[in-house]
């Protein structure tokens, strides 16, 4: 073939500034939509199922979650730049009224250590919290979390009343009273 009865187009081999402009368009919006807080809770609503998870505590406790009492999940990961700070505000509502809720942190990053998360809540001043680690996104799934640094917060009948992205300790103790904590 000449290279004469070739027609070679303009954008041959790269793709058009049209498909770019759509591709960064859709990125950008996935990207703010993941960053928006979610609409706190408004009724109370009980995971797909009854399941029961466990934790453990840094000193080696195992609790069960959800409790037969209310029941606060954190949900991150040691990568997560805003969660040390929510994590500080969790362990501070929980040393005031240790008996008010079982406190759960949810890592969601399957592949970090018991050791790193550990450290984690060493660093922020919330070594009170049993943690678990999420390895197979079920604790996920079960409260249709999708977003680091969320809290949830159960009655004693594993109902959903409250979820928050970041939520201060004045807001998670009235999340706590909704949910029957005494």
């Amino acid at each position: 073939m000449r290279a004469a009865d070739r027609t070679v187009h303009r954008w041959e081999g790269r793709r058009s500034p049209r498909f770019l402009a759509v591709v960064v368009a859709v990125a950008v919006g996935l990207g703010v939509a993941s960053c928006a807080s979610p609409a706190p809770e408004t009724a109370a609503t009980a995971p797909a199922s009854r399941d029961v998870f466990t934790a453990q505590t840094p000193a080696g406790e195992v609790v069960s979650f959800p409790a037969d009492k209310a029941t606060v999940l954190f949900f991150f990961s040691v990568e997560c730049g805003t969660c040390g700070p929510s994590a500080a505000v969790i362990a501070e509502v929980q040393r005031d009224d240790p008996d008010a809720a079982t406190f759960v942190a949810v890592d969601v990053a399957y592949y970090e250590s018991a050791a790193a998360i550990e450290s984690f809540l060493t660093q922020n001043n919330a070594t009170s919290l049993a943690y678990t680690i999420d390895t197979d996104a079920s604790i996920l799934s079960a409260y249709g979390v999708d977003q680091l640094s969320t809290v949830v917060v159960l009655n004693a009948a594993g109902e959903v009343v409250y979820r928050e992205f970041e939520p201060s300790s004045a807001q998670l103790r009235d999340a706590l009273q909704k949910a029957g904590a005494p």
